[in-house]
């Protein structure tokens, strides 16, 4: 006997107190005061605000953990609920424990990897937002020719 798995995907609306549910997120300010409390974690943590046409947070997830100068993971990871959503479009946000937001040549090349697939699906990378302490980096506005 073979083993098969199987995803089973469910979709569905329920009310929420969440204080994120529906903020717009227009500029890098919007969203680095929304994900401002990541100045205090102690290792990297990189999340995908999915976003809707007029800008609006559809959903928060949180992609990957890692430790305190690094993180891991794949381009798929990140497109993923977008694509189960059909998400226009998608901001990435992630800090640095070390408090500077200076963006790394890993998180460089990891963006650009990030918008190409993106591009495929038809899903626009809208920023990269870097939080430090007490500032932050947008890679749309630092580094405009990966957009």
């Amino acid at each position: 006997m073979a083993l098969i798995r199987e995803i089973n995907v469910k979709y569905q609306f329920r009310e929420s107190q969440c204080e994120l549910a529906e903020k717009t997120l227009l500029r890098p300010e919007d969203a680095a005061k929304v994900f401002d409390y990541l100045k205090y974690e102690t290792k990297e943590v990189f999340i995908v605000a999915n976003l809707t046409t007029q800008r609006a947070i559809n959903c928060v997830e949180v992609v990957a953990t890692g430790c305190i100068n690094s993180i891991s993971m794949r381009p798929s990871e990140v497109l993923r609920t977008a694509v189960i959503l059909n998400m226009p479009g998608i901001i990435l946000v992630h800090n640095h424990p070390s408090g500077d937001p200076t963006p790394s040549t890993s998180d460089l090349n990891f963006t650009h990897k990030v918008i190409e697939c993106a591009k495929v699906l038809n899903i626009e990378v809208i920023d990269h937002v870097i939080i430090g302490l007490n500032r932050f980096t947008s890679l749309r506005q630092t580094q405009p020719e990966l957009f």
